[in-house]
This record gives structure tokens, C-alpha cells and sequence, in this order.
């Protein structure tokens, strides 16, 4: 065969295609194999550099030698490559080529015009034809049944009627006991959508498998026995396709829609929609499957053209009707309904339902009869794939989600193994989902697109030449390369994060190390982990650091202007790492903000005041800022206390007593010993202060006021009372009101003027 020839059909074409990949793919491994070879013979090229140009300082001899032959060896190796490049580029035209040769008969095929099924012609010639069409029918049966009298005897059929007795004798159990098992009880809460999920998948393979499993025992049994001819073949196959497609579409309908089991529905639909549903899904595939067996039969008579253009139009046609039907039924469903509320793709369904009716009727009537049936198999497909698609986007979103719960089995594993939070479980599900969600997108969409001209090997090939590494000028961009350097990325995390999970849980606990180093050095192997991780990576990729140069000059002048403050900030978070001036649970007071020190990150330091309000500090600012640290050397802190007494006590009897008062709190340090100062004489009281030291700065609030109450008390007991703040104040313009209250309280004149 030659792809000269004009007149090759689509199977000798699909011929040449699979003599073409086998030597593609030849080629691109020997491409592969070179890669390596032709990047290493010019790496000890290059370190060997040009030949010296100036002729009075002449390079070793066996300098130039070593040259000479990797220069060879580099040349050999290069011709080589561009040998197999060139190859694989005569490989892909051929494959283009026989690819728009097959796409063009499909569509030749596809849009091939003959008689409208509405013209009397062709079923005048339909009606003579038939009783030439009866007798081949006849002669077809007649030779099976003398081929197959001719082969078995009595027994042998006596025996072959046990076994088809036996099996669909064994379909009635089978199928009861598939009903049992299927047949759930309603949780109290409702099913959820998971549980409503599987059940749907076993139910549609329950109702499946049985009769398909039926038909194929038959099948086999009758096989086994040697009945089947050649010119029957065909004919057996379309029995056992039909089978399969109406208990498939059945299946999938009594799984997604439940009618008797609304509970069950996994689609929320009306109870009249979902019947309604399964009858069209059992009429249409019926009309089908009835369909292609005429085909067959056809086919193994020999039938003229005609005869096989009416059996297409008349499915085709039938199918129509039935689907116009339901919908007008349907409409006068959902206006007795009343206001009950619709489904949102409800609309968008019937639309594009109501367009491939008029459609399919359209092209029955121009007279694309192959259009047309090729548009009715399309519609049996999009509804299998369909259903199996959302029941399948239904179990990756709702399985993924109940697995990576955190009391899950698997949600405890990930958790206690990689160290990931529980809040990031969801954030993980809902990515795996979504890569889930988009490959059986994609997945869907190239088996909707496949009957129509895409070809399975042109796609192949896409994706091969998309995966293995496609040249853009003189670049290679190679997505299996770029998947294994980030799977070499994400396992040198998950390594790091282990080591950093067994430091924490095994190693430093049994150290003396406090917890501020320990977070130092568990932060500072995170970052080496990453660097590592990342060199790793590069490496795989092929990027070495001379490659980067210029990446990182430009890097080099964005840190310049707008990274500056963002690497500052990271610089400065290393040095509190490696400087330990402030560690985590250090307490700490920067400008106005007091409180613990609870991480210390690549940008900023989280500090957790005692209100509990989260402060971020930018790195920078710890660095070159004041900070004060409570705990930087130790955890010793002093408790000061002032307390003032009335003149009227003993000074020396109030020091003794605040100086017992320390001793007796079992928090208070012993060495440095507690210390009473007088240390001034007040307006209404003498004042002296009580100094102590405790264990834990942090305990410092609670013995300051133990030793409150405790002071007061001792005081109280021994007579020595605690000074009240005394103040004089001077009321102004009590003159006047003295005067007022004498006028007021004056007593009355005695002498009165008569009248």
C-alpha cells in the first residue's frame, strides 16, 4: 500500500497508520537515547574551549588531540541526531497525511446525499425489492439450519437446550437477589449524596450485568457447539451489541433517576419526569438495537443500497418521533405541575433536545439518511457517557471529600504522616477533586469528539509529542520532563518534612536543647530542605546556574526596586534563626506590642500578645529595631513591689515583715535573697519597696499578687496600718455663701409702721 493511491478506503488507511507508529516511536527513542549523548559530547567540547588563535603560544599536543576526537565523536553524534529528527519529522507529515486522507472519507461518508425518506421513489423501491430481499432471507436460514443439521445430532441439540433452559432459568433468581442487595434502608437523616451515589453505580450494574451475562453465556454455549457460520457472525453481533446497549441505558436510568425509590435519586427530579426519562431511554434504545439487527441482516443477504437507507430512515425517523413525543409530554407535565420548581439545566436540555429533533427530521427530509442514523448513535453514546460522567463526578467529589476527612482513615494517615494540618485537608480534597473534575472532563470530551473525525492515533500522538518534548524554535518544552522534576520537587519536600517531623518527635525531645534552638534548627532544615529540593529539580530539568544567569540579572535588578523590602525581610528572618536573639515562645516587647513569640517565618514574625490578638512583625524590624526579651538569657525575673505605711509604725519592724513575707512564697528565689528598701519619706506615708527574684519571668504576675495579699495581711496582724492617700482641698467663695445662709436664717424686726 502507498499513499499515492488515491482510491485507498479508511481500513487500508488505518493499515498504513499502524505500520507508521511503531516506527515513530522507534525513532523517537533513538532520539531520546541521543539527547543525553549529543548534551554530554558538547559539555567535554566546551570544557576543552576553542583552539588558541594566536599561533606563537601554541596549546599542548595532546590538548588538540582530545580536542580533535570529541570534536569527531560530537560530530558523529549530531549527525546521528539530526538523522532521527528528520525521521520522526517524515513520521509525523505521514501520520498528518493519513489522518486528513480518513477525515476526508469520513465526511464524504457522513454527508453522502440519496433519497429523502419522504419520496415516493424509494419506497417503490423498497416495496419491489422485497420479495427478492424475503427469498436471501429464507436461503440465509435455510443454509444455517442445513449447516447446522449437518454438524450436531439430536443429543447435541437435546444438550444445547439444557444450557439455555439453564441460564435464563438462572436469570429470575439472579436478578431478585441483585433487587435485595440493592434494596437499602432510608438513614434517619436521609442518604447522602455519597451513599445515594453508590447505590445508583450498583444498582445500574446489577441491572446490567444480568441479561448481558445471559446473552453472552448463550452466545458462548451455542459457539462452543460449532452453530455459527460466518455469514451469521455479523447478524449474533448485532443481537448481543442490542442487549448490551438497552441494559446498559436501562441500568444507568434505574441508577441516576430511581423512579419507585425517590430517596434513592441521585438527579432531583419529578417523580413523572424520571418514569417519563425511562421510558424514552428503554423506547429509544430498543429502536435502535432493533435498528442495527436489520442492518446486519441486510448486510448478510447482500440487500441493495435502498433497502439499507430505508432501514436507516425509518429508525432514525421512529427515534425522532419519540423524542418529540416525550418532550411535548413532558410540557404538558410540567404546566399541570404548577409553580413546582424546575431544575436550572432543565431549560437548556429541552432546547438542545428540541434542536437535534428538528434536526434529525430535517436531514431525513433533505435525504441525509447516513447523517442522520450516525446523529442517532451519537445520542445513544452522549447519553451513556453522560450519565456515566456525572454519577463519576458525584463519587470523586463526595469519596474524596468523606476520605480526606480528619477522622477518616486516610485524613489520620495523611495528618499523622506528613504533618499536614486538619484545616488544609479540605484545601487538599477540593484540589484533587478539581484535577479529578477536569480529567474526566477532558476524558469525556475526547470520546464525544472521536466518532466524528478525531482519530485515536492523531490524538495519541498529540499527547505523546505534548508529554516526550516538542521544539519551539530552540527550545524543548517537555511536559514528562517538567511532571517528574515536580514530582522529584514534591517527594524531596515530603522527605524534608519527615526528617522534620521525626527531629521534633524523636530526636530533640531527648536533648537538652530548649524549645527556641529547636525551632531554629527544625526551621533552618525546612529551608535547606527546599533549596535541595529545588536543585534537584533544576538539575532534572537541565538548568544549570550558568542557564540562569541571566534569569537571575534580572532578578537581580527587580530585588533592586521592588524585592528589596520582601529580601531584607527574609535575610533578617535567617539571622534571627541563626543569631537566636528572639526565639519562639520567647516573650518579647517591640514598640507598644508585648506578648509570645509564635513563629518565625520567611517574611514575618507572628507574636501572640495576652490578649490573644496575633501581631505580625515584619523580620526587618527585629533585626535593626529595639526589642526587649524577657528570657533571652534565662528565665529569672524580678517582682517589685511598693508599699507605703503610716508614720506611726517601726520601719524596721515593716522591712522585717515584707522580707518574711517573700521568704514564705514558695516561688520566690532564696539566692538572689529578697531585699526591703525604704526608700522615701511621702507626703502622708513612708514608702519602701520589696525586691525578689523568681524561677519563671512568666510567674511574675501571680507572685506579685500573692505577695500582695500576703503583705496586706501581715500588716493588718501586726497593727501596722497601710497609709491612706490624704488630700486638702480648698472650696473657694464660701464668703458669699456664708453670707446668703445668714440673711436667710436672720430673725424678723420687731417694730411694724401701721397703716
Amino acid at each position: 500500500l502507498t499513499l499515492e493511491r488515491r482510491d485507498l478506503s479508511d481500513a487500508e488507511l488505518q493499515q498504513l497508520r499502524q505500520q507508521i507508529d511503531p516506527i515513530a516511536a522507534s525513532i523517537q527513542t533513538a532520539v531520546d537515547e541521543l539527547t543525553p549523548q549529543l548534551n554530554a559530547a558538547k559539555a567535554r567540547l566546551d570544557q576543552l574551549g576553542a583552539p588558541p588563535s594566536d599561533k606563537t603560544t601554541p596549546e599542548p599536543e595532546a590538548t588538540t588531540e582530545a580536542r580533535n576526537e570529541q570534536q569527531k565523536l560530537f560530530n558523529d553524534v549530531d549527525a546521528a541526531f539530526r538523522r532521527a529528527h528528520l525521521l520522526a519529522l517524515q513520521a509525523t507529515q505521514l501520520g498528518a497525511t493519513i489522518g486528513a486522507r480518513r477525515r476526508i472519507l469520513f465526511t464524504r461518508a457522513l454527508f453522502e446525499r440519496t433519497s429523502s425518506i419522504l419520496s415516493p421513489t424509494l419506497w417503490l423501491q423498497v416495496v419491489s425489492e422485497l420479495p427478492a430481499d424475503w427469498r436471501a432471507i429464507r436461503l440465509l436460514a435455510g443454509d444455517s439450519y442445513s449447516a447446522i443439521a449437518a454438524r450436531v445430532g439430536a443429543l447435541d441439540l437435546a444438550l444445547l437446550a439444557l444450557f439455555v433452559a439453564a441460564i435464563g432459568g438462572l436469570c429470575v433468581p439472579v436478578s431478585r437477589i441483585a433487587r435485595r442487595l440493592s434494596a437499602r434502608e432510608i438513614p434517619a437523616a436521609g442518604p447522602s449524596r455519597l451513599q445515594r451515589a453508590l447505590t445508583a453505580l450498583w444498582v445500574a450494574i446489577a441491572t446490567a450485568a444480568v441479561p448481558v451475562a445471559a446473552v453472552l453465556a448463550v452466545v458462548s454455549v451455542i459457539d462452543a457447539f460449532g452453530l455459527f457460520s460466518p455469514r451469521l457472525l455479523p447478524v449474533i453481533t448485532a443481537v448481543v451489541n442490542g442487549v448490551e446497549r438497552v441494559a446498559i441505558g436501562i441500568g444507568l436510568a434505574q441508577g441516576l433517576l430511581a423512579p419507585s425509590r425517590p430517596s434513592w435519586r441521585v438527579v432531583k427530579v419529578a417523580d413523572r419526569i424520571a418514569a417519563g426519562v425511562l421510558r424514552l431511554v428503554l423506547t429509544v434504545t430498543v429502536i435502535v438495537s432493533v435498528t442495527k439487527f436489520v442492518e446486519a441482516v441486510n448486510d448478510a443477504i447482500a440487500a441493495t443500497l435502498t433497502t439499507s437507507v430505508a432501514t436507516r430512515g425509518i429508525g432514525a425517523l421512529l427515534v425522532a418521533l419519540v423524542m418529540g413525543l416525550s418532550l411535548l409530554r413532558s410540557d404538558g407535565e410540567a404546566e399541570g405541575a404548577g409553580a413546582q420548581a424546575a431544575p436550572p439545566w432543565r431549560g437548556p436540555a429541552r432546547t438542545a433536545a428540541w434542536a437535534v429533533v428538528i434536526v434529525l427530521l430535517g436531514a431525513l427530509v433533505v435525504g441525509y439518511v447516513a447523517f442522520a442514523a450516525f446523529l442517532v448513535d451519537r445520542i445513544v453514546g452522549i447519553y451513556a457517557l453522560g450519565a456515566v460522567l456525572y454519577l463519576l463526578i458525584v463519587l470523586a467529589d463526595d469519596g474524596i471529600d468523606a476520605a480526606l476527612q480528619p477522622n477518616a482513615l486516610l485524613g489520620r494517615t495523611i495528618v499523622s504522616s506528613l504533618g499536614i494540618r486538619r484545616e488544609s485537608l479540605s484545601q487538599i480534597g477540593a484540589l484533587i477533586a478539581g484535577a479529578a473534575h477536569l480529567a474526566l472532563l477532558i476524558a469525556a470530551a475526547l470520546l464525544v469528539l472521536a466518532p466524528w473525525g478525531l482519530q485515536s492515533d492523531d490524538l495519541l500522538g498529540y499527547l505523546r509529542a505534548a508529554f516526550f518534548g516538542f521544539a519551539v524554535g530552540d527550545v524543548t518544552i517537555s511536559m514528562s520532563t517538567i511532571v517528574v522534576a515536580a514530582l522529584l520537587f514534591l517527594i524531596a519536600i515530603l522527605v524534608t518534612r519527615g526528617i522534620q517531623r521525626w527531629l521534633d518527635a524523636k530526636y530533640m525531645p531527648r536533648t537538652r536543647l530548649d524549645s527556641g534552638l529547636r525551632n531554629s534548627i527544625r526551621t533552618s532544615f525546612g529551608y535547606l530542605g527546599v533549596i535541595v529540593a529545588v536543585s534537584i529539580a533544576l538539575s532534572y530539568l537541565g538548568l544549570s546556574f550558568e542557564k540562569l544567569a541571566l534569569v537571575a540579572g534580572a532578578l537581580s535588578v527587580g530585588i533592586g526596586f521592588g524585592l528589596q523590602s520582601i529580601v531584607n525581610n527574609f535575610v533578617s528572618g535567617l539571622i534571627l534563626l541563626w543569631e537566636r536573639a528572639i526565639r519562639v515562645g520567647d516573650w518579647i516587647v517591640v514598640g507598644q506590642e508585648e506578648g509570645y513569640v509564635r513563629r518565625i517565618n520567611v517574611r514575618a514574625t507572628e507574636i501572640e500578645t495576652f490578649e490573644r490578638a496575633t501581631v505580625i512583625v515584619p523580620n526587618s524590624n527585629l533585626v535593626s529595631g529595639i526589642v526587649k526579651n524577657w528570657v533571652r538569657t534565662d528565665r529569672v525575673g524580678r517582682v517589685r513591689i511598693t508599699v507605703g505605711v503610716s508614720y506611726d509604725c517601726d520601719p524596721e519592724r515593716v522591712r522585717d515583715l515584707l522580707i518574711s513575707c517573700a521568704k514564705a512564697h514558695e516561688l520566690v528565689m532564696a539566692i538572689p535573697a529578697p531585699l526591703a528598701l525604704f526608700t522615701n519619706f511621702g507626703d502622708s506615708a513612708m514608702d519602701f519597696e520589696l525586691i525578689c527574684f523568681v524561677d519563671d519571668v512568666e510567674m511574675a504576675g501571680r507572685i506579685r499578687s500573692d505577695l500582695n495579699f500576703a503583705i496586706f495581711r501581715s500588716l493588718a496582724e501586726a497593727g501596722a496600718a497601710v497609709a491612706r492617700p490624704r488630700r486638702d482641698v480648698e472650696v473657694r467663695g464660701l464668703q458669699k455663701i456664708e453670707a446668703i445662709l445668714a440673711s436667710a436664717v436672720s430673725p424678723p424686726a420687731k417694730g411694724r409702721s401701721s397703716g
